[in-house]
This record gives C-alpha cells, sequence and structure tokens, in this order.
C-alpha cells in the first residue's frame, strides 16, 4: 500500500513540474527578450509581453502579472497594467511588487491613487535604514 501511495505522490510531482516548466521558460525567455544594455527596442517589449502572456496562463501566480503590468507601462499601455494588477492586489494584498507596480502604472493618470498604492508598498516593506 504505502509503494502505491508513494508512487502516486511521484505521479502528481512530476505531473506538477511538468505544468510549471512552460511557463518558467517563458519567463526566462521573456527577461532575455529584454535584458540588453540600454532601453529595449518596441519589438523586444512586444515579445517579452507575448512570452510573459503565456508564462501567465502556465503559471497563474502573483509573480507573473507585476511583470507583466511593468512591460506594458514600458510598452505606453498603463492602462493594460492597472487592469492586470487591480485583481492581484485585491487577491494577494500582500504583493509588494505588485503594489510598486501599481504605483508605477497609476502614476500619470491618477497621482492620488498612486500614492495609495505606495503608502500600501511602504506599510508592507517600510525603508531599511541604513
Amino acid at each position: 500500500m504505502s509503494r502505491v501511495a508513494g508512487a502516486l505522490v511521484a505521479l502528481a510531482v512530476a505531473g506538477w513540474l511538468a505544468s510549471a516548466w512552460p511557463g518558467a521558460r517563458a519567463e526566462q525567455e521573456a527577461r532575455d527578450a529584454v535584458s540588453t544594455a540600454g532601453t529595449p527596442s518596441p519589438a523586444q517589449v512586444e515579445r517579452a509581453i507575448e512570452l510573459l502572456e503565456g508564462a501567465r496562463r502556465a503559471r497563474p501566480d502573483g509573480e507573473v502579472l507585476p511583470r507583466l503590468a511593468g512591460l506594458e507601462v514600458t510598452a505606453g499601455r498603463p492602462e493594460r497594467a492597472v487592469a492586470l494588477l487591480r485583481p492581484l492586489v485585491r487577491y494577494e494584498p500582500e504583493n509588494v511588487t505588485a503594489w510598486t507596480a501599481l504605483a508605477l502604472a497609476l502614476a500619470e493618470a491618477d497621482p492620488q491613487a498612486a500614492a495609495e498604492a505606495n503608502a500600501r508598498r511602504r506599510a508592507l516593506a517600510p525603508p531599511v535604514e541604513p
């Protein structure tokens, strides 16, 4: 009986790892697409967005969305970034990275909301004195 349970656990772990691999690979490819010296080109940003959209489907967690939102801001689409991040900060209210990205996305269109997002970020991760 314990061998059967062990085999089932091993199969579950293998399945989980196999399902996470495409997302992790797409995330790395997105980082590579924009990690050039200087500012990435619009084409590089769009390619990274495309890759992170794929990673988002493979890994629907709170780590991919802030990166994707940051690229949307870089591409000149802060409203898309806000649309990605608002549900995330409701679902994961302690996600410091999401609050940081939300503040950046809101900076021009809604400075008051950006200040509120920054205040939330600071409350979650207060600055450390040197």
